[in-house]
């Protein structure tokens, strides 16, 4: 049986179970799962979602209570991606390398500590002893950080020891994501003033957050000089617009200017902004909008909100390595943008196709062509078109393809005309089963229209098709 069965059969079972029942399940997994049970926790939280979506959105969101491993993330939270697009960056650490260094830790640096510091953060999770918790969290850092530290010091870099680790672990940029979450583990004391009480998503930069971000700065520069540009990195990832972070950047750096603000360490945030850039073009390079329009527009947006940010806030040189980086980004977009808009009228051609008729072969009228069955896979496909085009239209000027996006509008609009008129014609045939297949192609057509002019459109052209049918059957 598939997982989704089983979680389809276990909703069911679960849904006869009052809200405190299901309460005391959900806590009777999380304590298990703290202990290291073998229930399938995982498979049984997935069927009481949606009993759970009632409770607190945080609990929900952060799936129960805080396991060893969770905590240990908790200091380079903001610095974790779901996918590495090739080499390592500083100040991103993979998801995917998280398991393999906590394996590093418990089976050969720390094994015995680890495992103590781990029981003793179920016990006082179980016991809701959150001063005994938090001091065994500082414990757990304050070790793992030494560990990592110690362990890194020893091998040399290409020496055969630390291409035996890094093969163990699955690769040097795990062994580099190590580095820098022991990095940020050793300043987790430092962190905790600044990160507790911080909002998730952070609207505009305040005078407030600046202040905060300059006094970890300071206190990490003095203590710790190595972690010093994080401050800026964690506070960024809180931005709803990170590029602002430039506004402190440039007070660090005593500059305003790409090239010179690029040779300091807080650099950083400029280079994390230009691989989010960089991320979202190779992203646009494999996703067809005509399959997945969300994401497309997902990532344009991301791209040209970062592009248009970046040279707000800071002076970019042309002769400077992240205006090249830029430029270069902003070209790799603008055509790939292009070469999608020129595809997109064929896919409304493909799911609404026209016929030649009449003496004059193909350059006689165009009709319906209602000689096959309508194919719902093309209609998807021409409904998501017309919405990225419809979105896109707001990312023109910044992603420089106004013209190319008007072209493919023009013509998309040009085809719905011609075949919204000649689709009524159609639907008059006394042919019951071509128009039957008409009605097909009228709602196709219909939901495109919804999407690429409005709702009020698509109802009167259903409404004179629906009218047209009932005149042939008159």
């Amino acid at each position: 049986m598939s997982e989704s069965s089983l979680v389809e059969q276990l909703q069911l079972a679960l849904s006869q179970l009052s809200d405190a029942e299901a309460d005391k399940l959900t806590r009777a997994l999380e304590r298990d799962r703290l202990s290291g049970g073998k229930l399938p926790h995982d498979l049984i939280l997935a069927a009481l979602r949606p009993r759970l979506q009632a409770r607190d959105m945080a609990s929900k969101k952060r799936g129960g209570a805080p396991t060893p491993v969770r905590h240990l993330c908790w200091p380079f939270e903001e610095l974790l991606v779901n996918r590495r697009g090739g080499k390592k960056h500083r100040g991103r650490v993979a998801r995917t390398s998280i398991m393999p260094v906590w394996q590093w830790l418990s089976e050969d640096l720390i094994p015995d500590a680890l495992a103590k510091i781990s029981q003793l953060i179920v016990e006082h999770t179980l016991a809701k002893d959150e001063e005994a918790l938090a001091n065994a969290v500082d414990v757990l850092h304050a070790t793992c950080a030494v560990a990592i530290r110690e362990k890194l010091e020893e091998l040399r870099p290409d020496s055969k020891p630390r291409r035996a680790v890094a093969e163990k672990l699955g690769g040097e940029e795990v062994l580099q994501d190590a580095a820098e979450m022991g990095l940020l583990l050793n300043a987790a004391p430092h962190l905790r003033t600044f990160k507790e009480g911080l909002p998730k998503h952070i609207p505009d930069l305040t005078s407030e957050l600046a202040n905060r971000v300059r006094d970890l700065f300071e206190i990490l520069a003095h203590n710790q000089p190595d972690a010093a540009p994080y401050a800026a990195v964690i506070a960024m990832r809180h931005l709803e617009k990170p590029w602002q972070m430039f506004r402190i950047v440039k007070g660090v750096a005593h500059t305003n200017t790409d090239v010179l603000i690029s040779r300091t360490d807080i650099s950083i945030v400029g280079e994390l902004l230009l691989c989010d850039m960089e991320d979202a073009v190779d992203c646009l390079e494999t996703v067809d909008p005509a399959q997945d329009p969300d994401t497309t527009l997902d990532q344009l947006r991301q791209f040209t909100r970062i592009s248009r940010g970046v040279t707000e806030e800071i002076g970019v040189r042309r002769d400077g390595a992240w205006a090249t980086r830029l430029m270069s980004a902003r070209g790799a977009v603008s055509e790939i943008i292009r070469e999608r808009m020129d595809k997109a009228p064929t896919h409304i051609y493909k799911a609404l196709p026209l016929r030649s008729t009449g003496r004059f072969g193909r350059s006689g009228p165009k009709r319906p062509n209602l000689s096959r069955e309508l194919e719902p896979g093309l209609v998807a496909n021409a409904v998501n078109t017309v919405r990225f085009l419809e979105g896109a239209r707001r990312f023109a000027e910044a992603g420089s393809f106004v013209g190319a996006l008007n072209a493919a509008i023009a013509d998309v609009d040009k085809y719905l005309e011609d075949y919204e008129r000649t689709i009524i014609d159609e639907l008059r045939t006394e042919d019951a089963a071509i128009r039957e297949r008409g009605k097909a192609y009228l709602e196709a057509v219909v939901s495109v229209v919804d999407v690429f002019r409005n709702a009020e459109e698509a109802a009167l052209l259903r409404k004179r098709g629906l009218l047209a049918v009932e005149s042939a059957i008159a």
